[in-house]
């Protein structure tokens, strides 16, 4: 559940035209590593930010935004552990229903085991690593506000 110090970020338009719309690839699967609702727990036990990508091998967008997260991920040098989630496995629903899955990709940003926030939809690369920089996350307790409350964590 998001707590009530977070907010959804939905960022206007869609950044296709017809002439660029994706097509699903059969047997896709995101190179990052799978969750479920069972496992969800350990994972962000093990790992102060935890970024988790909701997709479905019949929505072309998905493979587009795995290969975008694999070219922002050393941009941010191990600071977010990125793992994924298959919305249409039946042990994932009880995960999508609590992170208020409605569309996808979609991205649920989880701080010391707490959704804080959700990022929806296709974004560049840059729009992706800004968008993150703007949520302005605080690992280990901390809070969103100012850098003087607690060690600023930025991309």
């Amino acid at each position: 559940m998001l707590s009530d110090n977070s907010y959804v970020v939905r960022l206007g338009e869609p950044i296709m035209d017809a002439a660029a719309i994706h097509q699903p690839i059969s047997g896709f699967r995101p190179s990052t590593p799978s969750v479920d609702s069972a496992s969800i727990l350990a994972v962000t036990d093990a790992h102060s930010v935890v970024a988790i990508h909701f997709w479905a091998e019949w929505n072309g967008c998905d493979p587009v935004m795995d290969q975008r997260i694999q070219e922002i991920q050393p941009r941010l040098d191990g600071r977010i552990h990125f793992v994924s989630c298959d919305i249409d496995n039946f042990h994932c629903a009880e995960l999508c229903k609590q992170c208020n899955v409605v569309n996808i990709p979609f991205l649920a940003i989880f701080v010391d085991g707490q959704q804080r926030t959700g990022i929806m939809g296709l974004l560049q690369s840059d729009e992706l690593v800004a968008t993150i920089n703007d949520l302005q996350l605080y690992p280990n307790g901390g809070v969103f506000g100012s850098p003087s409350a607690a060690r600023r964590f930025r991309i």
